[in-house]
């Protein structure tokens, strides 16, 4: 038997072949891409979305300044356990967003309200020496200021010196009248009998800024 040369196939029949033993042995392939390999950069936009994340995939580490904004924030989803301490301050508040209803009992004292107090002196007509007579004397708060307290006593003729005798009948704010916002003053009215020394009813009216 003389020896024949075997034709190689060509290479469309090389080709054909291989895609038959493939489509009858069902041998796939996947495609396996090294770790790291895709980021930000290679993502197109808008291709995460809010339904391909996990719960507690985003933490505050992953958010940059500002990125939350309040039109981001469903209504009632930050409650005050997730504030932390001094995380709301003055400057994110607006006018008007915190009314008496929201305070808590006795959170807000004297000490952190800025009211100007001052108070106003005056004193009546001089009681001679050795002459008995009443007194009346009042005082009146500048403008733009109401009467929070007062009081008052007979003094000397001279100075603010208290003395030991007299008697203060009465002691209000004026106009008398209970329960208004127009009280601006405070009167005093008494009786001394005769004394040696010459002396005076004085009054003090305790007023603040309305």
């Amino acid at each position: 038997m003389s020896g024949r040369s075997v034709p190689l196939p060509s290479p469309a029949m090389a080709v054909a072949v291989c895609a038959l033993f493939v489509a009858l042995g069902g041998a796939s392939y996947a495609l396996t891409l090294p770790r790291d390999s895709v980021g930000p950069k290679q993502l197109r936009a808008r291709a995460v979305t809010s339904t391909k994340l996990g719960t507690g995939a985003v933490t505050g580490r992953a958010l940059r300044d500002g990125a939350v904004s309040g039109r981001k924030i469903a209504s009632g989803s930050v409650l005050a356990s997730d504030l932390g301490g001094a995380s709301v301050r003055t400057a994110a508040l607006a006018n008007g967003a915190v009314t008496a209803a929201k305070l808590a009992p006795d959170s807000v004292t004297a000490a952190q309200l800025s009211l100007p107090v001052v108070s106003v002196q005056a004193f009546s007509a001089v009681l001679p020496a050795n002459q008995p007579g009443f007194r009346l004397t009042g005082a009146t708060c500048p403008p733009g200021q109401r009467v929070v307290g007062g009081g008052g006593g007979w003094v000397t003729g001279s100075s603010v010196d208290a003395v030991g005798f007299g008697v203060v009948a009465g002691s209000r704010p004026t106009p008398p009248t209970v329960g208004t916002d127009s009280q601006n003053g405070w009167e005093v009215y008494g009786t001394d009998a005769p004394h040696p020394i010459d002396r005076r009813l004085m009054v003090i009216a305790i007023c603040s800024a309305t």
